[in-house]
């Protein structure tokens, strides 16, 4: 029993067609939702068919591939439309049909199938190789001194590289470089000495001018607050003197006893 898969697709019309039923023309691209099934074989390709209705009339059409010609052919529903036009209008030329024969385009005249004829090949082979032997020897002097010019590498991106720098030695160059909108005058050993003379002060410097300015400015009396500050300051010096030397004397009298002994007479309380 053979089962026929139908499959829905779809389909782009490949041409300009007119529809069986009420007779519209349907363009080039439209697009249709088909059946799409094989019908048969030619060789090992398959040959599909197409089955739509149109949207004018709902007729229905079919167009089956044509693998042998590379063509859609219409089956039944439609007709296509034929499109002639003259070469005169269109400004084109008539190709012959034979490959062989001469065309003229433009004044040119191409001669074809003459490759395909082995006497002309023969001739022509010769009197290549005619002038092949005649130019050889010239070839090879040609190939020796483009192999001495390029056989040192370095040497000629030197060459290339210092060309630049050459045509820019001028002042004009130099000011360009610089981005400066003047031009410089030659240099000269006066400009160059002045220029060697030039110190720059550093920030080192600038800093212990300003702190010897700052030391200059101030008064060598100190102010009231500074002193009132400085008194206390020694005030509590002295006590704290007083009491290291109090505590001093106090352990060498043998007034304080050692923490040890403290404890073992019962002075302090674990």
């Amino acid at each position: 029993m053979n089962v026929t898969l139908i499959l829905l697709c779809r389909f782009e019309m490949p041409f300009n067609i007119w529809c069986g039923g009420c007779n519209s023309m349907i363009a080039k691209g439209v697009r249709f939702n088909a059946e799409k099934k094989q019908v048969g074989n030619y060789y090992s390709t398959k040959i599909w068919s197409f089955a739509m209705k149109s949207a004018c009339c709902k007729h229905e059409i079919v167009i089956q591939t044509d693998p042998k010609n590379c063509e859609y052919v219409i089956i039944s529903g439609a007709q296509r439309k034929t499109e002639d036009y003259d070469i005169e209008d269109a400004e084109t030329f008539a190709l012959p049909a034979d490959e062989s024969s001469c065309i003229s385009l433009n004044g040119l005249v191409a001669e074809r199938g003459k490759l395909s004829d082995p006497f002309y090949r023969l001739e022509h082979q010769e009197e290549d190789m005619r002038k092949k032997k005649e130019v050889e020897p010239l070839l090879v002097r040609l190939q020796r001194v483009s192999d001495s010019r390029h056989a040192d590498d370095y040497s000629l991106n030197r060459a290339l590289r210092a060309q630049p720098k050459e045509k820019g030695q001028g002042r004009r160059g130099v000011s360009r470089r610089m981005g400066l909108g003047i031009r410089l005058l030659p240099p000269s050993e006066e400009d160059a000495a002045v220029t060697a003379a030039v110190r720059f002060a550093s920030k080192f410097d600038r800093n212990r001018k300003n702190k010897r300015a700052a030391i200059m400015a101030s008064s060598i009396f100190p102010d009231s607050s500074a002193s009132a500050s400085g008194s206390k300051r020694s005030e509590l010096e002295s006590k704290r003197r007083k009491i290291k030397a109090t505590a001093a004397s106090a352990s060498l009298a043998g007034r304080v006893k050692p923490l040890s002994w403290q404890h073992s007479a019962g002075f302090i309380k674990r």
